[in-house]
């Protein structure tokens, strides 16, 4: 018999309880991953390996579209492994 100890790290470890949600390291760290391309921009939701971000306004919009590819990269190099497949922009309303 297993005592209670053991059964909450059991649980917390198959729950993902003790792990932080990409999402949220994305958020909390994001002026250093996307580095330049932080400046008037906000990811705002993380879901299925997409990462969806706010523009301040069109060209940042424009930029972010333009850039997408090296903001992906440089977020998967964050994690060491592909943990974003898609980067959708939308424009802060």
């Amino acid at each position: 018999m297993e005592n209670i100890k053991d059964l909450l790290e059991k649980f917390i470890s198959k729950n993902r309880i003790n792990k932080a949600d990409e999402g949220d390291v994305i958020k909390d760290n994001w002026e250093k991953i996307a580095g330049d391309l932080a400046k008037g921009t906000k990811p705002f939701k993380y879901d299925k390996k997409k990462l969806f971000i706010y523009a301040e306004n069109s060209v940042i919009m424009s930029e972010i579209t333009y850039k997408k590819r090296v903001l992906k990269s440089r977020i998967n190099a964050y994690f060491k492994k592909e943990t974003v497949k898609e980067i959708i922009a939308r424009l802060r309303q």
